[in-house]
C-alpha cells in the first residue's frame, strides 16, 4: 500500500528521544528516514545505563523511538565525515537534529551552509530552548522543561510539592512540534520551492499545552486555584477526578447540560436539583463540592468499576476506567484500533509496539520494524545514495569515517 510520505528522504542526526520521535513520525507515514550515529558509540539511548529497559542489552527505548528507520554510521566531527553528510543533503529532503544550538554551525554543518547546497532542504533542530534566547545553550531534559514550562506547577495536589507528569510530556510534543513544523514547511516547498529551518523547542511545545491557564491568568490574575494546582479537577470547577470503587478507580464528567441533574437521579438525590435542571447546570461545580459530591463517592465505593460505568454509561455520562499499563493492553479499543502491534527483532524476538497515529484512510501509517543495529544498513544506503562501491565503504570503515 502507498505510504503518504513515502517520497522523502530524512536524514536523522539525532540522539535521546525528542528528536528521534521526530524522525520515528516521518518513518511510520513511509519515509525512509536515514539514522546517523557515532561510529562504535552511536545513540546514548542505545545504552543499558539509558532510561530503559533492555533485553540482553538491547534498550527497548531506543527500538521503539527508532522503529522503521535505517542505520548508518558517519563521523561528523571529521573533515571527510562532513564531507559525505554533504553529499547525503543534497538529496535529502529534511535533516533532522537536536544537538546544542550551534553544534552543527561548530561542524561546518549550520543551515546557512547546508541550505546553499540544497536550497529546497528543510532542516528540523529540536533543543530544550530553541535557537535564540538567553536560555539556548542550557542543558535540558524533561524534567526540566516541565519545571521551567509552568507544567509542574499546575500538576499535582493542593499544598502538595509541584509533581512531574508521569510520561515524558515534554520530550514528545517536541518531537511532535518538529513533526508538524516539518509538514508545514513541505506544504510551503511545494509552492515556493525553497525549504526552511524548523526551529522546535520543548520548552515552548510544553507552554502551549497551558493555555487555559494561561488566558485564566492574563484576565484575571493570580486568584484562587486559576493557577495552581488542583489534582484531578479543572480549575474553577469544583471537586471532579477520580472516584474510588471497589476493585479501582474511574473518572467521569457531567460538564454537559442536565449533567448534574442525571448524576442526582443516579443516586437518588433529585431533591438536590429542585427540578431546575438550568439552574442545577449553571451551579454544577458548587453542587460536586457539596452532598452531590459526597453522595456519588458513597453510591461508587461499593460498586465494581463495572458496575459503576455501565450506570454512567446509561445515564449518558462520559466515563472511563482508569486504567494500567497492563490493563490497556489487552482493551478491545487499542487491539481495534491496531494501537499494540507485534513486530520481530534478531536478539529480542517477538516486541510488542505502539501503533502509527494517525489514522489515515488511504496512505495509513505502519510499524515494519524496530531500530536498526548500529550501522546496520550502511552499504545499503551508501552504496544507493551515493552510488559508493564495496572498497570504498570497507575503506572509510577502516579509517573509522564510518
Amino acid at each position: 500500500m502507498e505510504k503518504a510520505l513515502g517520497d522523502l528522504i530524512v536524514i536523522e542526526v539525532a540522539h535521546a528521544w525528542a528528536g528521534p520521535l521526530t524522525g520515528m513520525y516521518f518513518a511510520d507515514m513511509g519515509a525512509e528516514v536515514i539514522k546517523i550515529e557515532r561510529p562504535g558509540l552511536g545513540d546514548l539511548q542505545r545504552s543499558p545505563l539509558a532510561h530503559g529497559p533492555c533485553v540482553e542489552d538491547e534498550n527497548l527505548v531506543f527500538l521503539f523511538l527508532n522503529r522503521n528507520k535505517k542505520g548508518i554510521t558517519l563521523d561528523l566531527r571529521s573533515k571527510k565525515g562532513q564531507d559525505i553528510f554533504k553529499s547525503m543533503v543534497a538529496k535529502a529532503d529534511i535533516v533532522i537534529e537536536n544537538f546544542v544550538p550551534g553544534t552543527f554551525d561548530k561542524w561546518g554543518l549550520g543551515y546557512d551552509v547546508l541550505s546553499g547546497i540544497n536550497p529546497a532542504l528543510i532542516m528540523v533542530s529540536v533543543s530544550g530552548f530553541g535557537q535564540t534566547g538567553p536560555y539556548r545553550e542550557q542543558a535540558a531534559f524533561d524534567l526540566v522543561i516541565q519545571a521551567i514550562s509552568g507544567m509542574m506547577s499546575v500538576t499535582g495536589f493542593p499544598d502538595q510539592p509541584p509533581v512531574r507528569c508521569g510520561a515524558a510530556i515534554a520530550d514528545h510534543l517536541g518531537g511532535l512540534f518538529g513533526f508538524v513544523g516539518a509538514l508545514i514547511a513541505l506544504h510551503w516547498r511545494n509552492k515556493s520551492g525553497q525549504g526552511q529551518w524548523v526551529d522546535a523547542s520543548l520548552l515552548e511545545s510544553t507552554l502551549i499545552t497551558l493555555g487555559d491557564r494561561f488566558v485564566r491568568y492574563a484576565q484575571f490574575g493570580d486568584t484562587s486555584d486559576l493557577i495552581s494546582q488542583v489534582g484531578n479537577r479543572y480549575p474553577g470547577m469544583g471537586r471532579a477526578g477520580c472516584y474510588k470503587t471497589r476493585d479501582g478507580y474511574l473518572t467521569f464528567r457531567a460538564a454537559s447540560e442536565g449533567g448534574a441533574a442525571k448524576l442526582a437521579k443516579i443516586v437518588g438525590r433529585e431533591d438536590l436539583i429542585n427540578g431546575d435542571e438550568d439552574k442545577a447546570f449553571l451551579n454544577t461545580y458548587k453542587l460536586f463540592e457539596g452532598e452531590l459530591g459526597n453522595a456519588l463517592e458513597i453510591f461508587l465505593e461499593d460498586k465494581t468499576k463495572k458496575e459503576a460505568l455501565e450506570i454512567l454509561n446509561e445515564a449518558g455520562v462520559a466515563c472511563a476506567p482508569v486504567l494500567g499499563i497492563d490493563e490497556l493492553m489487552e482493551d478491545p479499543q487499542f487491539k481495534e484500533r491496531e494501537m499494540i502491534v507485534d513486530v520481530e527483532h534478531p536478539v529480542v524476538g517477538k516486541m510488542k509496539m505502539m501503533g502509527a497515529v494517525p489514522k489515515l484512510s488511504k496512505t495509513p501509517g505502519t510499524v515494519r520494524s524496530a531500530g536498526p543495529s548500529l550501522g546496520q544498513h550502511n552499504e545499503e544506503v551508501f552504496s544507493n545514495l551515493l552510488n559508493y562501491t564495496r572498497e570504498k565503504i570497507d575503506h572509510l570503515k577502516k579509517e573509522k569515517i564510518i
